[in-house]
């Protein structure tokens, strides 16, 4: 089953004030650090979805303009879907900078043991408050293609309203995995 990765780099980064995918994340830009990470599960190739073809031409990684021009995150899952046609498509936010190689390699275990549409990682910290990350993802392209293209052609722009619809398992990761980075002073906790 071929398997494909797709870092999401579309949003507007409104609230950070400067573009997340290039902001310097260990030591090389967010969306290096991202594309590195999904090589190694990646064999049939890694790919840029986003905006702007022309903020990633120095990247080594093909890049996908969002077909839906930037509806945001699901419109970017749709991308990546309709480019994978089929086998599996791990879906990873350019902004969740903390996430591992050992979280992929536990989804990608998953999906390969069950017939669950979209296996996603999630989390719950001391309080026990859950947090469900479908960015951080992979997708079974034969079943959940058709689906997403539906839904945005519906108008939906929520990931977890699709997600809701799909048969799904998720991967507990630590915590501080699923952080998100959406000011300058979340990225300065991170750096420190």
């Amino acid at each position: 089953m071929r398997r494909r990765g797709y870092v999401l780099a579309g949003g507007s980064s409104r609230r950070m004030g400067v573009d997340k995918a290039f902001l310097p994340v260990s030591s090389q830009l967010a969306v290096e650090h991202q594309c590195q990470l999904l090589q190694e599960i990646s064999p049939d190739g890694v790919f840029i979805v986003g905006r702007n073809k022309e903020l990633f031409e120095s990247q080594p990684w093909a890049h996908l303009e969002d077909q839906g021009g930037g509806q945001g995150p699901l419109d970017g899952i749709a991308t990546a879907l309709k480019h994978a046609q089929d086998g599996i498509a791990f879906i990873l936010a350019v902004d969740l900078f903390m996430v591992t190689k050992d979280d992929f390699d536990a989804l990608h275990l998953a999906i390969s043991q069950s017939e669950d549409d979209l296996v996603y990682a999630y989390s719950t910290d001391v309080t026990h408050i859950e947090v469900n990350q479908p960015l951080c993802s992979a997708w079974r392209v034969s079943s959940t293609l058709d689906i997403v293209n539906r839904s945005v052609a519906a108008g939906e722009r929520k990931v977890s309203n699709v997600v809701k619809g799909l048969r799904t398992l998720r991967v507990l990761v630590p915590f501080s995995h699923l952080a998100n980075f959406n000011s300058p002073e979340d990225f300065s906790r991170l750096k420190s």
